[in-house]
C-alpha cells in the first residue's frame, strides 16, 4: 500500500515505499528550525512553481526523495531536519538518493528532474535562511533528447485529419486541435490551457501560456486553424469568455476542461484508425509538424525557431540534423565500397 502526502491546493501524491539505505545520521535535529516555519517554506516553494504540472513534478520528486532516503512520507518536521544538516551530511545523503535511482534504472532525464527539484527546494530554503549548504555543484546525469525528431510527413497527417467528421461536436473539436497541434506546433499542455477569451478570430490571434511561462502570449494563426476553432465554437453553443475553449464532451465531465491525457487519446484514436505506424501522441504531432517545416522551408531554422517557441537554437539543429539522415547516406556510402 502506497503512503500518501497532501499538498496545499493540490491533489495527493501517492509514492510506493521503497527499501531504506544506510545514510550519515538521517534524524539529526536542527535547534534553531521549527516544523511550523519548514511547513511554510514548503508551502511557499510549491507557490512559487509556475504552473500546477511544474507543481505537482517538484512536489512528487520531493516526496519520493524522503521517502526513499527516510522510508518516511515527507512532512514539515522531515525537511528542517534535512535543511539544517551540515553541508557533508546533506551532499551524502543526496549522492545516495541517486545512486538509488539510477540502481532502480530509472531514465537520466527522470533523474534529473528528481535531483532539480532538491536543488531548487534547498536554494529557495537558503535565500529564506533556513538552509546554509548547497546543492549547486551537484552534477546531473548526462542525457539524449530528442533522437528521433521525425514523426510523420504532411501527407499522412492530412489523412489523419481528413478522416474526422467535423460536422458532429465532437469532431469539430478534434479537428481544431489536431490543427493546433499542427500548424502551430503546440504542446498539449499549452492547448489545454486556452480560454475561449484567448482566441481572436478578426485578427487570426491565440494567446497561449508557454512552457515556462507565467503570462500568456499571443501567437498567429493559420487561416485554416482559425476557421477550425470557429466552426467547433459555433457547434458548441453558449459559453463564455472565461470558460475553457476545449471542454469534455462525455457524460461524466461535460464542460469540464480538456486534460492532457484526453488530448493525448484523441490523438492516438485517429493516428491508430489510420493505421499510422508510430507510436503518436501530442508532442508527436509537434515533432512531425516542425520536422515538415524545416522539409517544406528549405531548412529556415529560423522560422522554425518561432514556431517552435525553443529558447535555444541549437534544439532545432537535432530536427534538421534528423530530417537530413546524415548517418544513413555515410553508412549507405560505405556499404557501397564494399558491394560495388
Amino acid at each position: 500500500m502506497g503512503l500518501s502526502f497532501e499538498m496545499p491546493n493540490l491533489p495527493s501524491i501517492v509514492i510506493t515505499p521503497v527499501a531504506p539505505i544506510t545514510i550519515v545520521d538521517p534524524h539529526r535535529q536542527a535547534t534553531n528550525h521549527s516544523p511550523a516555519r519548514s511547513r511554510d517554506i514548503w508551502s511557499d516553494f510549491l507557490s512559487l512553481k509556475i504552473s500546477a504540472n511544474t507543481q505537482r513534478a517538484y512536489a512528487s520528486s520531493i516526496a519520493d526523495f524522503y521517502q526513499r532516503v527516510y522510508d518516511e512520507p515527507v512532512s514539515p518536521a522531515l525537511i528542517a531536519k534535512f535543511l539544517t544538516l551540515r553541508s557533508p551530511e546533506a551532499l551524502f545523503q543526496v549522492l545516495n538518493y541517486r545512486r538509488m535511482l539510477i540502481e532502480a534504472k530509472l531514465s537520466p532525464s527522470t533523474i534529473n528532474v528528481r535531483l532539480s527539484a532538491l536543488k531548487s527546494l534547498v536554494g529557495y530554503a537558503r535565500k529564506m535562511g533556513e538552509c546554509t549548504f548547497s546543492l549547486n555543484d551537484l552534477p546531473g546525469l548526462k542525457t539524449e533528447t530528442y533522437r528521433d525528431t521525425t514523426g510523420i510527413d504532411a501527407d499522412a497527417f492530412k489523412r489523419v485529419i481528413g478522416s474526422i467528421d467535423a460536422n458532429t461536436t465532437g469532431g469539430a473539436r478534434d479537428y481544431a486541435i489536431l490543427r493546433l497541434l499542427w500548424d502551430n506546433a503546440l504542446r498539449r499542455g499549452e492547448v489545454c490551457s486556452i480560454d475561449v477569451g484567448d482566441f481572436h478570430t478578426s485578427e487570426q490571434k491565440l494567446m497561449i501560456l508557454g512552457k515556462g511561462k507565467i503570462a500568456k502570449s499571443a501567437i498567429d494563426l493559420s487561416r485554416g486553424a482559425t476557421a477550425a476553432i470557429s466552426h467547433w465554437l459555433e457547434l458548441r453553443g453558449s459559453y463564455d469568455r472565461a470558460d475553457p475553449l476545449f471542454i469534455s464532451l462525455s457524460r461524466n465531465q461535460p464542460g469540464h476542461r480538456l486534460g492532457g491525457s484526453a488530448i493525448y487519446a484523441i490523438v492516438r484514436q485517429y493516428c491508430q484508425e489510420q493505421d499510422i505506424a508510430k507510436m503518436m501522441s501530442p508532442h508527436r504531432v509537434r515533432h512531425s509538424a516542425l520536422t515538415a517545416h524545416l522539409n517544406a522551408s528549405d531548412g529556415n531554422i529560423r522560422a522554425a525557431q518561432a514556431l517552435s517557441r525553443h529558447a535555444d537554437i541549437k534544439t532545432l539543429t537535432l530536427y534538421d540534423d534528423n530530417r537530413h539522415q546524415h548517418q544513413k547516406g555515410a553508412s549507405d556510402l560505405l556499404g557501397g565500397l564494399l558491394d560495388d
